[in-house]
């Protein structure tokens, strides 16, 4: 829209404000960050996988030339990219009910690109607006079980209210971030369910200087005096990409994931059970497609729990 309005004014031969420019040069590095390794965007905050070639145009045509933005405290998402290998990460509350219709409860929830595949995704979509999705469905797409992240009592880290607003949740992300060696890291924790269960969620990660290994530590740390009685369970879900197929492995704690061009990578994790159970994702046409997940369930104590898992490219 702003790349059209200051086409505008070249067609009266006027002078655009500064202001324009300004946020097209902010935008565009900020949208390539958001974008997977075949140029086309992730999926977030119910938006749609708009096709790389879509995005190119878009880009084209600000004439801005800028570099994937990694990381900014006033966008929200962290950029992981190493090789071939890229990973986004939601590393902010919210957006404010005023400010966004349909936000989502993704607040650490990742999603991870091998090269033009995508390997880890959002299942995404809630606010396409199209005929294909049921208005129910298009709600459960905003929950946290609809994102690749970790899910404590299966309930959602913000709640999401009967008329569609969000409400009572996350309200801070601390964050640190790293590159060294070679490797990115980043640590990331949301206090979504502090008051609800008493745990604060922290999530980290890192990759690989070649970007064939992707390392993760989900933990649940008490928060606040008052201790919680008894057990909560919880699940880590990996919404996998459209025709990534995987299978499990003989002990029951990895899986090998089998991309659509027949590279592997293998899951395998500790401190919980793994499954492979059903799943779908919005794709750019805004259609459902079947796709699996991989889900790490467990029981957390009162005193927390950790979970450590890795994503490492076998061919």
């Amino acid at each position: 829209l702003l790349t059209m309005l200051r086409e505008a004014y070249t067609a009266r031969r006027l002078a655009p404000p500064a202001t324009l420019s300004a946020a097209l040069g902010r935008m565009v590095p900020a949208l390539q960050g958001v974008c997977h390794g075949d140029h086309g965007l992730s999926s977030w905050q119910g938006g749609g996988p708009i096709r790389g070639e879509r995005i190119d145009e878009i880009v084209a045509a600000t004439g801005v030339r800028a570099r994937p933005l990694r990381q900014a405290r006033d966008w929200g998402y962290q950029r992981l990219a190493q090789a071939e290998a890229v990973v986004i990460v939601d590393a902010a509350p919210p957006p404010v009910s005023r400010l966004a219709e349909g936000g989502c409860a993704s607040t650490l929830a990742l999603e991870m690109s091998d090269g033009a595949e995508r390997l880890i995704v959002n299942c995404g979509g809630a606010r396409a607006a199209i005929a294909q999705i049921p208005a129910t469905l298009s709600e459960g797409l905003r929950t946290t079980a609809a994102h690749s992240t970790l899910v404590v009592g299966d309930s959602n880290s913000t709640a999401i209210h009967a008329d569609g607003t969000l409400g009572k949740g996350v309200a801070e992300v601390e964050l640190a971030r790293q590159e060294s060696n070679g490797a990115s890291r980043l640590e990331a924790s949301h206090d979504g369910y502090a008051r609800r269960f008493g745990f604060l969620h922290r999530r980290q990660l890192l990759l690989a200087g070649d970007g064939r290994e992707l390392r993760g530590d989900d933990m649940l740390l008490p928060a606040g005096r008052k201790r919680k009685v008894g057990t909560i369970p919880f699940a880590i879900r990996f919404h996998l990409g459209a025709g990534v197929e995987a299978a499990p492995t003989a002990d029951g704690m990895a899986a090998l994931l089998r991309l659509p061009s027949g590279r592997l990578w293998q899951f395998r994790c500790r401190g919980g059970s793994l499954t492979i159970e059903e799943s779908l994702w919005i794709d750019p046409d805004g259609r459902p497609v079947s796709t699996q997940q991989l889900v790490v369930s467990g029981e957390a104590a009162a005193g927390g729990e950790n979970i450590s898992w890795a994503l490492k490219r076998a061919t």
